[in-house]
């Protein structure tokens, strides 16, 4: 079943600074905003969130030379992550305007940067999108929820509330049968494209060849510039609330899809 789709005119890059407290009991999250009964989490997105990146980058050097870092890594865990948008009005019917991160733990097998500078002695965390206050969740984009157990190429920058986090919904790639890759990014774009021309073993060589800045090839792709900072009010959402063009279609948190129950881990 195709999921609903909602439009979003702008979401920029996946920081933000505000991070909010969640509590976890038995397995079921409460999320304080959302009133004092307990509610669980969708196991999977019910919605896809449409929304422009802050920068759409043409192939897959470029996106690479614009990373810090790009890493191989295997998901060991998803959790409930932070909590944004809580203090935020609601719509019209809705008891909170919340929004809940997935946090995804990430055991790094191999990485690249500049000269080989950026290493990854622990596992890190990324997150991704996620939850709305009553529990239901969605994707934001072609970025479908990673999975424990699976391994995926990320590219990376910093992160104020995680460390590390992709660089955008089409920063990641999942290494599916023979190393060959299938990417986040939009379906029929050249950037996924690009992507999905290389099987792993042969985009590990690119990464290294770009990554040598003390030789750099003459085919050296020109970094984009990415956006210091989201539009007002982007620091206290991951997604902005106005403008939409189509409501999802309300499910509710009892479609068979949960309970998960979290957290999810190997």
């Amino acid at each position: 079943m195709r999921m609903p789709e909602i439009h979003f005119p702008k979401w920029g890059v996946w920081a933000a600074a505000v991070v909010a407290a969640a509590a976890v009991t038995g397995g079921v999250l409460v999320l304080p905003s959302a009133g004092s009964d307990a509610r669980t989490l969708d196991s999977e997105p019910e919605v896809v969130a449409h929304a422009l990146e802050g920068v759409e980058f043409e192939s897959v050097g470029q996106m690479a030379v614009t990373s810090p870092a790009v890493v191989r890594a295997t998901v060991t865990a998803v959790n409930p992550g932070r909590i944004v948008g809580a203090g935020e009005t609601a719509e019209p019917g809705e008891e909170s305007a919340a929004t809940q991160a997935r946090e995804v733990t990430l055991q790094v097998t191999q990485a690249f940067s500049p000269n080989g500078r950026a290493t990854f002695p622990a596992p890190i965390k990324v997150e991704e999108w996620g939850w709305d206050a009553s529990g239901d969740g969605y994707q934001v984009n072609n970025y479908k929820w990673s999975e424990v157990g699976k391994e995926y190429v990320f590219f990376l920058r910093g992160s104020a509330a995680t460390g590390w986090n992709v660089i955008s919904t089409e920063g990641r790639a999942e290494i599916v049968a023979d190393g060959f890759l299938s990417s986040s990014a939009e379906e029929g774009s050249e950037l996924k494209q690009s992507i999905e021309s290389y099987d792993f073993i042969d985009l590990s060589i690119y990464l290294k060849r770009i990554y040598d800045t003390k030789n750099p090839p003459p085919d050296l792709p020109t970094a984009a510039e990415m956006p210091v900072a989201g539009p007002s009010g982007y620091e206290n959402s991951p997604l902005p609330t106005a403008g939409a063009t189509a409501e999802p279609t309300d499910l509710g948190t009892n479609d068979g899809s949960e309970p998960t129950p979290y957290p999810s881990s190997t």
